[in-house]
């Protein structure tokens, strides 16, 4: 298409041509044996990818051995001789689509894993270290500072690993320079507190990433193109800034053939939302430094963080930025985006949210994602088959649960009719997807309707609340019940008071917020979202809750949370926790804490927003509406968007 004739251009970079400009962006998905060996999950995640159209597929957080350098559970192991076969398995899986695979060799350096003394530049420890010590109530482990025998055996096992990729075909590596990990620590003055030759000056602090950089060019020469992912800025008081960092770029410039330009570094929680980007965020957030490293160097540049189609990333090309884009979320929302964008099908695009699923279940459980229910499970349904025997399907209720079930078992060849109460689908992600840093979720909820509305064997009806009688006289073989859930609103003094309104009715606009002062009653993440609308639209805002602070937000992915609390807190959102709603007066809420004193906290509005329960009992009516009944989404348990999508997947997948 010529809108997208940059980013779906070919590129060369050192004597590497890829078709276009699209990376997948390194990304851990924990579908490796334990002992850190390709297995046929593996193969089939990365290779989705590159089925999908990307020009690089990168596979994400690859120690070069695992005495020192693991930072994770399931992920490669490149210190064994061992990894070379079932990596040339996966070479060959990903280029018979012609793209080509990369992998980010890397050494974590200073980190605990297990309980287990780590290596470093030097002995000192982590905010993140401090945090998770903290948590699990330890000591922290010194880390052990490197001796120049250690420093050598570790620049030989970066080359002993970019040996082992060639040999198993690979033609490009990522050499991990970034976020805070060994080469990394070195090149920081932050991290690096060393009075050697490694240490002080710029040129001593760059040393150990040079001496890495040319111990791999000797092995491999120039038989495997390089890229070196970098932090532009590290975002941490006396840590590398843009102008030190372009200055060490200029050292290694003759030594590489692509830079990939990232930010922060993973041991500090703080930088970790501005590395990779929540939903509250803007999109194309770290490309301004690209462009910076682009203009002063002679290099090719990869942008990363936050691009959301390729759109975007034709743009970005088109205006000089960078030369290669990565993607990592939108690309695990849908392998299929450069296939899509390609073939003039842009409307087709599964949206991302941003909201962190991948990011927290990928780093301890094989890796899922919200609005895509077969990512990490390619085995089982890349090619989902026609049903065997066709079947009518009713399904009651049009939120996102009803809608996924609808569209995958009409996919499947399935009738399908579909009731809606409402005059339109969407259920409560309709109120989620209010706010104004909800874009994404807006964007999503968009195409899910879109997608539902047009699919080929759905019947919607709108404004029409199933009863049983109703549903049995369409003669289902099946039926799916997904009503949802309703919120809870508790029976206390002071309900019926005109200062009082539940967070739907706010967002929806049914209800208007009276006065500046604002009492949120209830610190999920639902809550603590309408505290930030309200905070941005310059309100001050209390949010009140009997758990701890720490545990606000706690239905939220880790890093969506991260980045939640931070704009909480620019914005100024006050916390009262450990306290329970009493009673809602004139004034605003009365609370109790654990000493059983009694207080009001002032507001001119008190908002509810206490959580959900299932419409269970509007579920059970159904039951016996035809031979095989299922209950799926927020009416079997209230969780998450997706577990709602799951749940409609599973259940139509296997009709």
């Amino acid at each position: 298409m010529d809108s997208y004739k940059n980013v779906l251009s070919p590129f060369k970079f050192g004597n590497v041509e890829v078709k276009n400009r699209i990376e997948v962006a390194p990304h851990l998905c924990c579908l490796t044996s334990p002992d850190g060996f390709v297995t046929r999950e593996f193969v089939a995640y990365h290779q989705a990818f590159a089925r999908g159209g990307a020009g690089i597929v990168t596979i994400g957080e690859t120690p070069i051995d695992f005495e020192y350098a693991k930072g994770h559970d399931f992920q490669l192991n490149l210190g064994d001789d061992r990894i070379i076969n079932g990596l040339s398995v996966l070479v060959e899986a990903v280029h018979r689509y012609g793209a080509k695979l990369s992998i980010e060799v890397c050494h974590n350096g200073r980190t605990l894993l297990n309980g287990r003394q780590s290596i470093g530049p030097s002995p000192i420890t982590t905010r993140r270290e401090e945090i998770l010590a903290k948590k699990e109530g330890r000591k922290i482990i010194q880390p052990i500072e490197m001796t120049q025998t250690m420093i050598d055996t570790v620049i030989e096992r970066f080359a002993d690993a970019a040996e082992r990729c060639l040999k198993a075909g690979f033609e490009m590596i990522m050499v991990h320079g970034a976020h805070g990990h060994l080469i990394d620590q070195f090149l920081s003055p932050y991290s690096n507190k060393r009075t050697d030759g490694y240490g002080g000056s710029l040129e001593n602090r760059a040393r150990f990433a040079i001496e890495v950089l040319t111990a791999i060019r000797e092995r491999v020469g120039s038989k495997l193109a390089i890229e070196y992912r970098i932090s532009a800025n590290e975002l941490v008081e006396g840590g590398m800034e843009p102008e030190e960092t372009i200055e060490f770029a200029k050292m290694i410039e003759d030594k590489i053939d692509l830079l990939h330009v990232s930010a922060g570094t993973i041991s500090n929680p703080e930088t970790v939302p501005h590395m990779i980007q929540p939903t509250y965020f803007p999109h194309c957030y770290n490309v301004h430094y690209a462009e910076r490293f682009k203009k002063a160097l002679d290099i090719p540049i990869t942008t990363v963080g936050s691009i959301a189609d390729l759109k975007m990333a034709d743009t970005i090309i088109a205006e000089g930025k960078a030369d290669m884009v990565a993607m990592a979320r939108a690309i695990i929302a849908d392998p299929e985006i450069v296939n899509k964008t390609r073939r003039g099908q842009v409307e087709e695009v599964r949206p991302c949210l941003r909201c962190h699923t991948c990011n927290h279940e990928g780093h301890f459980n094989s890796n899922r994602c919200a609005v895509n229910p077969v990512i990490g499970r390619e085995l089982d349904y890349i090619d989902i088959l026609p049903a065997i025997k066709k079947k009518k399907i009713v399904i009651v209720g049009g939120g996102p649960a009803g809608m996924q079930a609808a569209l995958t078992a009409s996919s499947r060849g399935h009738e399908v009719v579909l009731y809606e109460k409402s005059d339109k689908l969407g259920g409560n992600l309709i109120l989620a997807s209010i706010p104004s840093f909800k874009a994404d979720m807006k964007r999503y909820l968009e195409w899910l309707i879109r997608q539902t509305q047009k699919a080929a064997g759905v019947n919607v009806k709108l404004n029409t609340e199933a009863t049983v009688d109703l549903v049995k006289a369409e003669k289902p073989d099946v039926v799916i019940v997904a009503v949802g859930a309703e919120p809870l609103i508790p029976d206390i003094t002071g309900m019926d008071k005109s200062n009082v309104a539940w967070a739907g009715d706010i967002l929806s606009g049914r209800k208007a917020v009276v006065g500046e002062t604002v009492v949120v009653a209830g610190g999920g993440l639902t809550g603590c979202e309408v505290a930030l609308e309200m905070a941005q639209k310059d309100k001050k805002v209390t949010i009140i809750d009997m758990v701890d602070q720490e545990q606000l937000a706690s239905d939220a992915p880790g890093l969506l949370k991260n980045g939640l609390m931070q704009m909480l807190n620019k914005h100024g959102v006050q916390f009262i926790t450990e306290v329970k709603l009493e009673e809602i007066s004139e004034q605003g809420a009365i609370v109790i804490d654990k000493q059983w004193n009694r207080f009001e906290v002032p507001a001119d509005t008190v908002i509810l927003s206490l959580g959900f329960k299932p419409c269970s009992e509007v579920a059970a009516a159904f039951q016996d509406a035809a031979l095989d009944v299922y209950v799926i989404g927020d009416c079997r348990k209230p969780q998450n968007l997706k577990q709602a999508i799951h749940d409609g997947f599973n259940v139509a997948v296997e009709i």
